[in-house]
């Protein structure tokens, strides 16, 4: 099912239709000038320095980019993290691809809280609240560019099983790796030279 401004979710994964000359066709493919990019995002968080980093990978077309960082505020729910590193992901990939109006983006991240978020079904007020700015932020750049997004859940911590789950694997480890240094800096006692 899509809904406007692309915040479609479709449940279940890879569907795949049979026409009668038995070819195997996606239902997702792209007529010609548009383009099909999938996005995997994945977030670590610290609920003690409420720090969060995030990993991005986005493929179209052959051409894959990654991308990854440190959230730049302090983050309150690791649903917020989440969420924010499956904004990120789809805004690195409109900035690195440029895909023309009519585009599709298909969004996976282990986390359905994110999808929810992004989809409006979240159920508490408050925590519908604590996400409506990044909400709002995603919905106005994607009928910006013009473009659907569909969402589609991964599963998580599941190793190399997959080339979808080995995606997913180098999110993880990435954002992992980035929140430890982050920690790690903001641990480190002030230098007394720049005190003076």
């Amino acid at each position: 099912m899509q809904m406007p401004l692309g915040a479609g979710y479709r449940a279940r994964h890879d569907s795949v239709r049979h026409q009668s000359d038995s070819r195997r066709i996606r239902p997702d493919d792209p007529p010609h000038g548009r383009m099909l990019i999938t996005v995997f995002t994945d977030a670590s968080y610290c609920s003690r320095s409420r720090v969060g980093a995030y990993a991005a990978w986005a493929k179209a077309d052959g051409r894959t980019v990654r991308h990854s960082g440190v959230l730049k505020q302090k983050v309150a729910s690791s649903t917020l993290a989440e969420t924010m590193a499956l904004v990120n992901g789809i805004f690195v990939a409109l900035a690195a691809m440029r895909p023309p109006a009519a585009s599709k983006i298909i969004a996976r991240t282990d986390c359905l809280a994110a999808i929810h978020a992004l989809t409006g079904l979240l159920r508490k007020a408050a925590t519908t609240r604590q996400h409506e700015i990044v909400v709002a932020a995603y919905h106005e750049k994607i009928a910006a560019a013009g473009i659907t997004v569909e969402f589609r859940h991964v599963s998580g911590h599941k190793g190399t099983v997959t080339p979808r789950n080995a995606v997913n694997t180098w999110c993880d480890a990435e954002c992992r790796r980035l929140l430890r240094g982050a920690r790690a800096s903001a641990s480190k006692p002030a230098d007394l030279a720049a005190a003076v």
